[in-house]
């Protein structure tokens, strides 16, 4: 098998969760994943699978996400999940909470929140916590907040109601944190209620499936049908190979095309034999030099 499957993630469920119970479905163990969900979050979630996990260094990592964030309290987690710190009645005020979310958009320092796998010092943020060693300076990450949008607003707990947000960012962003710091501007704390990932890259929700669904399609043979071919998803310049080209490629060699490509220097392009992916290359001193091969 040579492609990616486009899960829809199910709640608690770790993104290593899924890679495992996929390994068993489809009985082949070189399966990964291309970006870590929460167990309390859903939605999507690519998988790659035999060789194309090669290519997951090479996909587009904007992110897309519907944010349910829980205001009036604050947990040691930044989300529901965990230890209560504090709970207070808020009284929202909608322009307000639209104010505060400008403040996100562009290119902003984020801290990641002490339960992350973000690596401090040799360990990860989340084994400090556990340990209940404070860090005071947790090294912050410039993230992109293309757009934060309100859509609407959770009545059930009239104490402590629940905001709804769209919110386009950049890969590695924590919708934790940001749900933290912006109950931290409204003055009454917040936590992550619920969230769900809505697109990574090209892949969408819409178009993304179940666990259950995997195993019905491998069963019924239908598989094929739902694995995407990396060729519909790289966006990198296409150069098309023949027999002899692919000889050398095959076997690390780099080939000259007879026409310089108006490439920059060190661009990565895609080469495509038969309607396939060959290999991923580097343009280099107009020469093609392979550097991942999928024969």
């Amino acid at each position: 098998m040579f492609g990616i499957l486009n899960i829809n993630k199910p709640k608690n469920f770790t993104s290593h969760d899924v890679v495992n119970k996929l390994r068993k479905i489809l009985n082949i163990k070189k399966i990964g994943h291309t970006g870590t969900l929460d167990p309390l979050a859903t939605g999507v979630l690519p998988v790659c699978i035999g060789k194309a996990t090669k290519l997951i260094q090479y996909f587009e990592t904007n992110k897309s996400y519907r944010a349910y964030i829980k205001l009036g309290q604050t947990t040691d987690t930044y989300d529901i999940e965990g230890k209560i710190l504090s709970t207070q009645k808020v009284k929202y005020n909608l322009p307000g909470i639209t104010n505060n979310l400008d403040k996100f958009l562009g290119e902003i320092e984020q801290t990641p929140p002490m339960y992350s796998s973000v690596h401090y010092k040799g360990k990860r943020l989340y084994e400090y916590a556990r340990a209940n060693q404070i860090i005071e300076d947790i090294p912050t990450r410039k993230i992109t907040i293309s757009s934060i949008k309100l859509i609407g607003v959770e009545s059930n707990d009239t104490d402590n109601p629940i905001i709804i947000l769209d919110i386009d960012c950049s890969g590695g962003t924590y919708i934790r944190s940001i749900a933290h710091d912006l109950g931290e501007m409204i003055g009454c704390g917040a936590c992550l209620n619920n969230l769900i990932r809505t697109q990574s890259g090209t892949f969408k929700i819409n178009k993304s499936y179940s666990l259950e669904q995997i195993e019905e399609f491998k069963n019924t043979n239908r598989l094929e049908e739902f694995i995407i071919k990396p060729t519909n998803i790289l966006s990198l310049p296409e150069y098309k190979i023949n027999e002899s080209e692919s000889e050398k490629i095959k076997t690390g060699q780099f080939i000259e095309p007879l026409e310089a490509l108006s490439l920059p220097e060190d661009s990565r392009i895609q080469l495509i034999k038969g309607g396939k992916l060959f290999a991923i290359a580097k343009y280099k001193d107009k020469k093609i030099c392979p550097t991942n091969v999928f024969t």
